[in-house]
């Protein structure tokens, strides 16, 4: 019996209707392979994951690959976006073994649990020197049958795979060799880091904004800029409805895999924010407000945010995104477009399935010389217009996974500080948390590292900007479900579980004066760019800024400019007589200074200012200490 109709994923529920008896990663199916005494099949991909689908349509509804698995092998369904953890396990033993690793990720366990083979896409039949997936399930039946002690000496070797990485303590120069280990590796013609594929990293750009900002070092300023604008102008970009694709496949942000993650925008969005906060830059700005654009009009769904955005539509890769000479000019009304033509690159365009993908070639500077930049807005309009009109958007899943949702959340706030917006949609998402937190919005009691941690951010957040202390009282609440755990270090691009733990765990030692432990590990640097940032900041100086409203008229001003201004590693509280007994014992005792109006606390460790009541001095003092 298929099983995976009794799943809330979106992945899963598209192959509840398999012929092929797929069940739920659970005790039960690993139970019932023992009795039956078979290898087990386990399928792991996502709802917005091209080739998965793919492999659902190609290789797994074959007739015959169906009578194999069926007769055969106990198979499971596992949707990453719902399993990370266990994701990530499989992910890191098939790589040991095959030296492979994505989605989707197929892999071949025994039924307690370890990996003796496993690869990722395999076409139906023997492809270009690869196995075809009937071969490999034959292979793999008779190596049960008759030599399953090799099979078993593999899935031990596999089993004993350690992934933990060697920590240390922090000290300034570990940083700085390990930021010029990746200063070494970036693309100076593209942006970004020098790979064949391109991934944002945005945990390197904010690490780079970051050093740039505590050691006066532009140049690392500069190039992180310089890689968020060549994606903005890129394939990878939206150029029609705002939002960036998950990465592309050549080293020059072109031609993307279309699919759109929700995790992807919320951590783009705030690499852009903090860029704009020391540029002012209009290129910046822009990708911000199209990527707003694009998060509410496409994922916000009146109380929390869809996960993902499928690459296909219509039973084509990239068909929602992609044009023709044809559809271009009908979306224009046959004005003369010629100068649109240039600026998207369509004279010159690669093509996706005989389309073609839109990139912009005209800066905004070189446009505004000759055109009024409101044009701009216009022809994007014109094209999304069309585009809604004419063609079925790609299948969206709508699953309120709280990680991805509070990742937003913090990051439509932050947006908040620099433009106004409507907070509705983060704080919704707030409003929803609870402390007995789920991996879904809707669930409870299951929640993973990242989910406590991005909780604990977006809360912050939340109260940064509101004042409410129900928020931080609630991100207290939340802290010992990290305090004393780890997680993984690895970003993958996105920001690693324990990065994103020790962010939470410092922002909330600014609040409960407590002293958080923050080590250092052994890796790539690349790879641990997140970590690398919250060590930086921790060494150099976290702010912690207090704003006391006396009512005045006076404390606003204060407390925008507070949130507006750019620190790497920043606290922001405003608060009056009603609860100064939240704060640390250190700051009480200085609260009675010009007590007579509303005034601006900076504390850095548990050294304070003395109280500043103009925005002018607050910016000047905060610029004054961030080298």
């Amino acid at each position: 019996m298929n099983e995976l109709k009794y799943s809330k994923s979106a992945f899963l529920l598209q192959s509840a209707d398999s012929p092929i008896e797929w069940h739920l990663w659970n005790d039960n199916a690993f139970n019932k392979a023992r009795v039956e005494d078979k290898p087990v099949l386990v399928d792991v991909g996502a709802a917005w994951c091209h080739w998965c689908h793919v492999m659902d349509e190609e290789t797994y509804s074959d007739k015959e690959v169906i009578d194999l698995i069926n007769s055969n092998f106990v198979a499971i369904k596992v949707d990453r976006d719902e399993l990370p953890d266990i994701d990530r396990d499989l992910q890191n033993k098939v790589a040991f073994i095959s030296n492979e690793s994505g989605w989707p990720l197929t892999v071949f366990m025994t039924y307690d649990k370890k990996v003796f083979f496993g690869g990722t896409y395999f076409p139906l039949e023997d492809t270009y020197g690869r196995i075809g997936f009937k071969n490999l399930l034959k292979t793999i039946i008779k190596l049960w049958k008759d030599s399953r002690e090799e099979l078993l000496k593999i899935a031990e070797e596999s089993s004993k795979i350690n992934l933990y990485f060697k920590a240390k303590d922090t000290k300034m120069e570990l940083i700085d060799d390990n930021i010029e280990s990746i200063y070494k590796i970036y693309d100076n013609k593209n942006g970004g880091i020098l790979e064949s594929k391109k991934f944002p990293h945005p945990a390197i750009d904010q690490l780079f904004i970051a050093y740039s900002y505590y050691n006066n070092k532009k140049e690392l300023l500069d190039k992180a800029v310089f890689t968020l604008k060549k994606m903005y102008y890129g394939g990878i970009f939206d150029q029609v409805g705002g939002g960036f694709h998950r990465y592309t496949v050549d080293d020059e942000w072109y031609i993307p895999h279309f699919e759109k993650l929700a995790i992807d925008n919320a951590e783009l969005m705030l690499s852009y924010i903090e860029a704009y906060k020391l540029t002012n830059d209009y290129d910046l700005l822009d990708a911000i407000k199209q990527t707003y654009r694009f998060i509410i009009s496409d994922l916000f769904n009146g109380d929390s945010f869809s996960n993902s955005i499928d690459a296909d539509s219509e039973g084509i890769e990239g068909y929602y995104y992609t044009w023709t000479d044809k559809e271009f000019n009908e979306a224009l009304e046959d004005e003369s477009n010629d100068i649109y033509y240039r600026l998207f690159g369509l004279d010159n365009a690669k093509e996706v399935e005989g389309r073609k993908v839109l990139r912009r070639v005209i800066s905004n500077e070189e446009f505004k010389k000759e055109h009024k930049i409101e044009e701009l807005y216009s022809i994007r309009d014109k094209l999304l217009r069309y585009r809604e009109a004419n063609r079925e958007k790609p299948f969206i899943d709508r699953n309120p996974y709280t990680y991805s949702n509070c990742r937003l959340a913090e990051a439509l706030i932050n947006l908040s500080h620099i433009i106004d917006i409507d907070l509705k949609p983060a704080l919704s998402v707030l409003n929803r948390l609870s402390s007995s937190l789920g991996r879904r919005l809707d669930s409870s009691n299951d929640a993973l590292i990242e989910d406590y941690a991005s909780a604990i951010l977006a809360l912050l957040s939340g109260c940064e900007i509101t004042g409410e202390e129900r928020y931080k009282d609630l991100a207290v609440k939340l802290y010992d479900n990290i305090k004393d755990s780890s997680g993984y270090i690895i970003d993958s691009p996105n920001e690693s579980q324990e990065s994103l733990r020790l962010r939470a765990l410092i922002k909330l030692s600014m609040i409960l004066d407590e002293k958080p432990e923050i080590k250092l590990y052994e890796s790539s640097p690349s790879f641990i760019a997140g970590i690398l940032y919250n060590n930086l900041c921790y060494l150099k100086g976290t702010v912690h800024i207090v704003i006391v409203n006396e009512n005045d008229g006076k404390a606003e001003a204060l407390h925008k400019e507070a949130l507006r201004l750019y620190h790497p590693f920043k606290l922001v509280e405003i608060i009056d007589s009603s609860n100064v007994d939240s704060l640390p014992s250190y700051m009480r005792s200085m609260l009675n200074y010009k007590n007579d109006q509303s005034r601006a606390f900076v504390c850095i460790g548990n050294k304070c200012s003395m109280p500043i009541t103009s925005t002018d001095k607050l910016k000047e003092y905060i610029k004054s200490k961030s080298i």
